[in-house]
């Protein structure tokens, strides 16, 4: 069914109807009902009245709903097979979790104010300086791989995969992802990569599941396919060696948030925390000097339990010379931890501004 903007249309599986206000995709718009609000629509779930049918039927006589198209005129009007925005560029949020270099499955809300109901939108992520191609496989009941999409992503972006409902989840919960990397002049070529990815679908109704990231603007469930920090590449200097054509399969694996201590990880099992104020926040203004000494204590409790946790087994807390209170605070502290020992960190290195946990 072709949908333009200003169409009225009818939900298919409810009353009412409205007037599509925004080409969202090839299978959604947005349909501005009576009250004014927006509603994202599968395409599929919306029906034209027939042109006898009275408007009034749908709505009242004097609903009037304006609107301005995203789009020129010549694109306002769209067919299944013609997708709109299909490929987007990544944009950059440093306080995301998700930061290391690779290529991702998302699942995405359509709506992040209702992470656990409504539509998802699938994407393929290349947050990655190679132009990729990927082949799209997804595996059903019966164990058959069904060929689903393929296309090229550009460097640092992403693709539309499919907008679903979550009662369509199951077809995507698992399959293989292949992919080449493509780069006009680059010292080393990447090996191709092959991941079979398994997401397990009881996660996505769980609100704690979606995390954001440093290339998107949503929240998401991300699954990594590759990560180039673990990626094979045949460099120049080994152009004579010949190719590897048993290409190791990649098991997907779902992206795990960081502790906080490895954020400050320098060696195995050993870490540094800088606890001088301006470490730990951007702005002092209208603090006093109590309110910093508790912001310092309470990083240092949350560094020291996730070192605990993660079964580090040093790690130097930058506390700075000062009147020696922050110093003080923290041997206090460590009083109440069983199994655990201070000393003076390294005087060549910190001077007397820094003191060693020692986990035992």
């Amino acid at each position: 069914m072709k949908l333009k903007v200003g169409d009225k249309v009818r939900f298919l599986n409810e009353s009412g109807g409205g007037v599509v206000s925004k080409i969202i995709s090839s299978k959604m718009v947005n349909v501005t009902i009576e009250d004014g609000f927006d509603v994202p629509t599968l395409t599929k779930d919306l029906i034209k009245p027939d042109s006898k049918e009275k408007s009034a039927e749908l709505f009242h006589e004097d609903f009037i709903v304006e609107h301005t198209s995203e789009y020129p005129e010549e694109h306002s009007e769209v067919k299944e097979s013609e997708p709109i925005d299909r490929l987007s560029k990544l944009r950059n949020f440093p306080s995301g979790d998700v930061s290391e270099k690779g290529v991702y499955l998302a699942f995405t809300p359509h709506d992040e104010s209702f992470l656990i109901a409504g539509h998802l939108d699938i994407f393929l992520i290349n947050y990655t300086g190679y132009e990729i191609l990927f082949s799209l496989f997804l595996e059903d009941d019966k164990g058959l791989f069904l060929g689903t999409d393929y296309d090229v992503v550009p460097a640092e972006s992403m693709i539309l995969l499919d907008t679903i409902e979550r009662d369509e989840l199951n077809k995507w919960l698992k399959g293989i992802i292949q992919i080449l990397f493509h780069n006009d002049k680059s010292n080393k070529v990447l090996m191709p990569a092959s991941s079979r990815f398994k997401v397990k679908g009881a996660k996505l109704s769980h609100e704690g599941t979606y995390r954001t990231s440093t290339f998107l603007d949503t929240k998401a469930y991300f699954v990594s396919i590759t990560e180039l920090t673990y990626h094979k590449g045949i460099s120049s200097d080994l152009k004579e060696k010949k190719f590897d054509e048993n290409i190791k399969e990649e098991k997907a694996k779902e992206v795990k948030k960081k502790s906080l201590i490895e954020k400050h990880k320098t060696l195995p099992s050993e870490a540094e925390v800088d606890l001088h104020i301006a470490e730990l926040i951007n702005n002092i203004a209208g603090l006093s000097s109590r309110d910093m000494l508790n912001i310092q204590k309470e990083y240092f409790i949350k560094c020291l339990e996730s070192a605990i946790a993660e079964k580090f087994k040093k790690v130097t807390f930058i506390h700075g010379v000062g009147n020696g209170v922050l110093k003080n605070e923290i041997i206090n502290i460590l009083k109440d931890y069983e199994s655990l020992k201070n000393q003076s960190a390294s005087l060549a290195k910190f001077g007397v501004g820094a003191i060693d946990v020692l986990i035992k």
